[in-house]
């Protein structure tokens, strides 16, 4: 069904920076004066952001709404040095006078990042839309819409962040991979098997939930994401064991949840060395460990304990000790040691 005004399908109406909070609401009388009043998240006409610039005159709604919102966007420095990026949805009301009221942040990514981002968002307070009708009469009507954190590097200049993070490696190209089960005897021709430990950040504060390292294959250009803390597991320290395609790989973040009383909080850490003076190659700023195909590999103990300051542990000898009981089929003495550099 297309909307009367736009011609475009409601479902999208919003799509792309501004973003309807639900579904459409059910056409309703409009309520008696003394009636509690309704807040809608779809109207027959939608509220209009205004034109603030005669350049602005040309654009639509939306457009006007994107480039106001993301035109005062300052980066934390902790945040940019750290490689958070993404998008904090932030909710807030149109109210049937057109000013901004119950500005809230809805999905964040973390508390630096959301702060910046309220602060931003409360500028709306100061705009007055054209508001909303329902029926012939303004209403309140909701929205959530997004804010985006990107990290843009001038390539070349001293202190560019690495290849990593070009926009290539912002999403899983490879599907997340299975554990490799103890039970199989055979290794994969086209793939080598490594395996490992990892001391995870949180323990029992992270509620159960499974928590993730995403790996770079700098061979393939593409990315992966392995579990190297199991739902349901609180202990501190899980062993890992995968089989992946042969190349070069890098550590690229650690993907964790916080337990909060409103439900998981999602967090992404940057794994990197410390910042180089000057744009040097990935090895130089990631932590980097290869992969053939056919052989096992041990890429000792990965031990997140501290924000942004990730050990590697070459503890081969303690985790053969540990996991061949589990790895029967395996000869984990004879693993090469291949541990993140």
């Amino acid at each position: 069904m297309r909307h009367p005004a736009t011609g475009l399908p409601g479902a999208i109406l919003l799509f792309a920076s501004l973003l309807a909070s639900g579904a459409a609401a059910a056409q309703t009388p409009t309520p008696p004066d003394s009636a509690r009043a309704q807040t809608y998240t779809y109207t027959e006409k939608m509220p209009v952001f205004p034109v603030l610039a005669p350049a602005d005159s040309a654009l639509s709604s939306v457009q006007r709404f994107s480039r106001f919102i993301n035109a005062d966007v300052h980066y934390p420095p902790r945040a940019l040095r750290d490689g958070i990026a993404g998008k904090v949805y932030f909710t807030f009301t149109v109210n049937a006078e057109g000013r901004t009221q119950d500005i809230r942040i809805a999905k964040g990514l973390r508390d630096d990042v959301d702060a910046e981002a309220l602060r931003n968002a409360r500028r709306l307070e100061a705009i007055r839309w054209e508001p909303g009708t329902q029926n012939g009469r303004a209403v309140t009507v909701t929205f959530t819409a997004p804010m985006s954190f990107r990290i843009n590097p001038t390539p070349g200049q001293p202190g560019s962040p690495d290849s990593l993070l070009a926009p290539g490696f912002n999403k899983v190209l490879v599907p997340a991979l299975n554990s490799w089960d103890p039970s199989r005897r055979i290794l994969p021709t086209d793939k080598g098997l490594v395996y490992g430990s990892c001391v995870q950040r949180l323990g029992f504060s992270s509620g159960g939930l499974a928590q993730y390292v995403r790996l770079a294959n700098l061979s393939t250009g593409k990315s992966v994401r392995i579990e190297v803390k199991p739902a349901m597991r609180s202990r501190k320290e899980s062993a890992f064991c995968y089989a992946l395609p042969p190349g070069r790989y890098a550590l690229y973040r650690y993907e964790f949840s916080l337990s909060k009383w409103y439900g998981p909080e999602m967090h992404q850490e940057d794994i990197a060395k410390p910042a180089p003076t000057a744009r040097l190659s990935t090895a130089d700023t990631r932590y980097v460990f290869t992969v053939a195909a056919g052989q096992v590999a041990c890429v000792g103990t990965w031990d997140f304990t501290q924000e942004n300051a990730p050990a590697f542990v070459a503890d081969k000898a303690r985790l053969d000790a540990e996991l061949q009981p589990i790895f029967k089929n395996l000869a984990l003495q004879n693993a090469a040691l291949a541990v993140p550099r």
